[in-house]
C-alpha cells in the first residue's frame, strides 16, 4: 500500500474527528498536502468552519487554495487536532518524524494538540 492508497483509506475516517469551530494543526509533507486536499473538500461538503495552523509555507498555501482559513499561532490558546505524517512507525507506536525546516513546529503543535492523528505508509 502506498502513502496514497494509505491518505484514500484513513481520510474519511480521519476527518470523521473534525467537527465545526475546531483550531486545526496542519504538518508538513506529503501526508500532510493529501490530508489538506482531503480536509478542503470535507470542510466545503459538511458546510463546517475550521481555522488551520500549518506548519509550513508549503501547506499554509495548500490550506489557502482550498479555502481552509489561516491563523498564526499566537491568535489562540489550544489546539483541538493536528493531522501529519511520520518517517516510521514501529510496532510500540514510537515514531521517527523527518527532519525538515517545519519539525519544531509540528512537535510543538502536537504536543499541545487534544488529538492528533498521524499518516504514514506500510513502508
Amino acid at each position: 500500500m502506498t502513502l496514497d492508497d494509505a491518505m484514500k483509506a484513513l481520510s474519511p475516517q480521519a476527518l470523521k474527528m473534525v467537527k465545526n469551530n475546531l483550531v486545526i494543526g496542519l504538518g508538513s509533507g506529503r501526508a500532510a498536502t493529501s490530508i489538506v486536499k482531503s480536509l478542503s473538500s470535507h470542510l466545503k461538503k459538511n458546510h463546517l468552519s475550521v481555522v488551520a495552523i500549518p506548519t509550513s509555507l508549503q501547506i499554509k498555501m495548500e490550506a489557502e487554495k482550498g479555502g481552509i482559513p489561516i491563523i498564526e499561532p499566537d491568535q489562540i490558546d489550544h489546539i483541538d487536532l493536528v493531522f501529519d505524517g511520520a518517517d516510521q512507525i514501529d510496532a510500540n507506536g514510537n515514531m521517527i518524524k523527518g527532519g525538515g525546516g517545519a519539525l519544531l513546529r509540528e512537535k510543538i503543535l502536537i504536543s499541545i494538540a487534544k488529538r492528533v492523528v498521524i499518516i504514514a505508509d506500510e513502508s
